[in-house]
This record gives C-alpha cells, structure tokens and sequence, in this order.
C-alpha cells in the first residue's frame, strides 16, 4: 500500500547511529512541540475507587463512600512541581461515571458527597500557582449514566460535560479519553467530539487510549512492542498514542495510517509509582518502585520524541502518602530535574542494542536476543538455575555504567489490576573480556526489577557475559546495557520543526 505523507518532509533516510533513531524532518504545531518540551508530566488517580479498594467500579457505589478527611490539592500539584513534573493529568471521571467537579449534567459526582469541593476547580488553581500545566482525563465510557447507551443521547452528554471540562479551568493543555472499548469505534463520533474540543481549546492535544490497531483489524489493540511504521490508527483524529501501561521500543516508529495518509504521532509512556501496579490508591501503605528501575524507565520512555507519566495517586486522606513522595523526589534528585526549572536529561547512549549475544540455556519463546533487543517488554528465559548470557561487541568498548533488567513474575492481587512482581536471581558476576582475557567485574546478590552498576572507572572490553550462581527456575532478564555516564547529554527534540499555521 502506498501513503501521501501528510507532513513535510525534508530527508527521506532512515538509519541508526549512536542507538539513535533520524528519521525525516518533520513540521508540528506549537501545542504538540510543546508536549514534546514538557516531556515528564504527573497522573493523578483520585475518585471513589480510592475509598473502595476497587480499579474499577461498576458505577453503582454510592457518592457518600467518597470522603476525603484531610483533602489537599495543592500538595498533589506541589508535589508534582517539586518532583520536577512539567503537567499534570487528572482524572475527571472514570469508568464508574463519578466526576471530581460539580456538573450540572449529573447528580452522581462530587456535589452529591460528604466532601463537595470541586477538585478540578482546586487542581486547575494550584497548577495556575505552581507555574506547570493542566490535562484532563475523561473516560467514554460511563457504567453510571442513563443515557449511556443511546448513542445520540451520550453523545450531548458527553459534549455538555467536555464543555464545563474545558471552558471553566482556563487552559487544558492535553485531553485523554480512554475506555473506548464500550462500543463500537464509530459509535464514539470521535471526529465530532475532536472538533467540538479544539473550538474550546484549539491548543489542547487529544488522544484515546489503545490507539493503534492492526492492518487485518483496525479496532484489534495493538501493543507497542509490536508497532510498525503504517499502522492503522484505531481511533481518527487523535494528536498522539497511548497504551498503558505498556512501553514502546527504543527504535518506536512514528508514522501511522488513516486514509491511505501517515500522520506523525508520539507516544505518552504511562507507569505507575507503586511496585504494586495500582492505579488507584489502597488502603494499606504499598512499597514504591525502585529508584534504579524509576530512572532507567526516564531515560528510555522520553528518548525519540516520546513523553513519560508517572501515576502519584492520593490516599483516602486526600494527600500524597510520604513513601511515594519521598520516591519520586528522591527520583528528581537523581536526575537533577528538582524544581523542575532545569531541562530533562537524556540517558547514557546504551552499546549493547543488537549486538551478539548468546545464552547458555532458553527457552524456545525467549531466546537470548531478547536481552538486548529494543524492547523491554521482551526478555530471555533461561532453562536452568544457572545460566550465562554473553554479548560479543563489534569492536572493543568502553563503558562505566551497567543496566540489568529482571523479568520478574507477576501475580495478580485480586482486584484485576494491582499485581506483585516476584523475582528468581539470588546471585551474579558481571566478568569481562578485553584482549582475549576474562576478568570478574562485579559480584552481586539479587537483581529486582532494575540494578544499576555505576564503575569507578571506565573498563574496555570485547565481550561481556551475565553469570548467574544462585536462581529459582525459568530466571529472566528483559536486558543487559552498558554505557559511558558522560555519554548522557541534554534532551533534545530530534527533526522536529514548528509548522507555519
């Protein structure tokens, strides 16, 4: 199939260099160069899930069960701009129907509670305070509303309420719909809906959730592990992807389909604070993800032009519990991003993408080049307890940081989403080879979900190899990188120019 490409392109030669995707130069608005500027933004989960011990509601738990006790909006918003967050994104109303704001189109909303502030209103005032942006979530689907299942009459609800969203907070710099799996695609009337939301706000980007689909089934979700250049797009307009919690790949195309014409769409990384995977918070106090995954997850979901979300999601309290605070604070530091008046930085330059590698043992399904392909969501699975995994680069190269990844196993927790990852490495060697000679570089005990190895000194080597000495059956590793600390230089938009509007 051949496609008019809608944007300008002034190179048309795609290749690799340094891990590095350049691709054709490509004309965007302000609004979505501003995205891309942001980079880092905040997810705020907040509703009655959060006082119900639920991801998702049916819609029929009742709005006294909403009652925040010590409710601060500003300490969400502070939060974020301390932690170095450029936006935030709150979630207005969720699969349940339950909106944070008094609309006059419900009476199943904040109003109806024992706690009747208009959240949205209080977000909208800190984000104002605090100097960093504001986008909304509104789920299409609503398990609550009566007229939910009339097309024609949902769709005046929806448009009255996106209405409130979008002329009573001031500027709405992005708008997620998600939940699209309720009806059929056509029936959402997207394209309407995107014209009535950019009338109100011509610079507020919009997306649906699950935006890609397949060539033999343009509404089939597809993942980002799987994207290609010229996949259909599920859902016409949109200004960017997403699928969350999912991670594209390093070398993630751009260019999508829709009417035989490729449009150029990032794609916004969502993830989760807890190492529980809860979008919603519970009521007991859950463990926030390591430090080290937390940091290599920045680096990889805002390179090539894409955007990361963290979830921070408050308690039943109404605050940011102190644990995950502390976290993504600690986070900031790290990446020197505190107060978020410094530029995002990009990672170290990773040497191991699609380099030889082999692996003492496999499985059939996880064979070793999965340790080092460009996905994360890939992984090599050894068949034994003990296992080797080697990777012969192409000429001698130096390096002073190593990243491993640990596929742990996930088991679910009971309430459909929040799991708990489990992981089979108990002890490991990091050796290397420079000049035909192997040398042990590093002696470790458990690896997690992520261990970053930052060396004193730089080492040369021909080859690496992974040793594990101690492990639980079936270990797996998602990938091996090794990189110069130095080689991490400032973020920066790569071909992208501003279009003359």
């Amino acid at each position: 199939m051949e496609f008019k490409i809608r944007i300008l392109l002034a190179a048309v030669l795609v290749y690799f260099s340094n891990n590095v995707i350049y691709s054709q130069e490509v004309e965007l608005s302000k609004a979505s160069i501003d995205q891309l500027e942001r980079g880092y933004g905040m997810f705020i989960h907040f509703g009655l899930n959060t006082f119900n011990e639920i991801e998702w509601s049916k819609g029929d738990l009742p709005p006294s069960s909403y009652n925040p006790t010590e409710l601060d909006c500003d300490q969400w918003v502070r939060t974020a701009k301390e932690a170095g967050f450029r936006y935030v994104i709150l979630i207005t109303k969720h699969h349940d129907g339950f909106c944070l704001w008094d609309s006059k189109y419900t009476d199943y909303d904040v109003a109806s509670s024992p706690v009747k502030t208009d959240v949205v209103s209080e977000v909208a005032k800190a984000c104002k305070k605090y100097g960093i942006k504001l986008g909304l979530y509104y789920s299409l689907w609503d398990r609550h509303e009566p007229s939910y299942k009339d097309t024609k009459k949902y769709l005046k609800y929806m448009k009255n309420q996106l209405t409130e969203l979008m002329t009573n907070y001031g500027e709405i710099c992005e708008l997620w719909f998600d939940g699209g799996w309720g009806k059929k695609d056509e029936e959402w009337n997207l394209p309407e809906v995107y014209k009535y939301v950019k009338k109100m706000q011509p610079n507020c980007l919009i997306t649906v959730n699950h935006t890609i689909g397949w060539h033999e089934n343009r509404s089939k979700v597809k993942n980002p592990t799987d994207f290609e250049k010229g996949d259909p797009i599920r859902y016409f307009p949109v200004d960017f992807r997403i699928k969350d919690p999912n991670l594209a790949k390093w070398d993630d195309p751009k260019y999508y389909e829709y009417d035989d014409e490729l449009h150029y769409l990032p794609f916004e990384h969502t993830i989760c604070i807890s190492d529980r995977w809860n979008w919603f918070q519970k009521k007991n106090v859950l463990a926030a993800r390591p430090l080290d995954e937390l940091e290599s997850l920045f680096y990889w979901c805002t390179a090539n032009n894409n955007v990361m979300i963290i979830n921070i999601p408050p308690d039943n309290t109404g605050k940011i519990r102190t644990n995950e605070r502390l976290r993504i604070l600690a986070l900031a530091d790290r990446l020197g991003i505190r107060g978020g008046e410094t530029e995002l930085p990009s990672g170290p330059i990773n040497k191991t993408f699609n380099q030889k590698i082999t692996a003492s043992s496999a499985k059939e399904k996880h064979p070793a080049k999965y340790a080092n392909d460009t996905s994360l969501e890939t992984y090599w699975v050894a068949n034994d307890t003990l296992a080797d995994l080697e990777i012969e680069f192409d000429s001698p190269t130096v390096f002073d940081r190593v990243g491993l990844f640990e596929k742990g196993d996930m088991k679910s927790l009971g309430d459909g989403f929040s799991k708990i990852r489990t992981f089979k490495i108990k002890a490991y060697e990091l050796h290397y080879m420079y000049k035909g000679v192997w040398d042990v570089l590093y002696i470790g005990d458990s690896i997690g979900a992520c261990k970053i190895i930052n060396l004193p000194e730089a080492i040369t080597a021909e080859k690496i190899k992974l040793k594990i000495t101690q492990a639980d059956k079936n270990l797996a590793i998602s990938h091996v990188e090794v990189s110069l600390k130095a080689s991490g230089v400032k973020r920066t938009l790569k071909n992208i120019v501003l279009k003359n509007e």
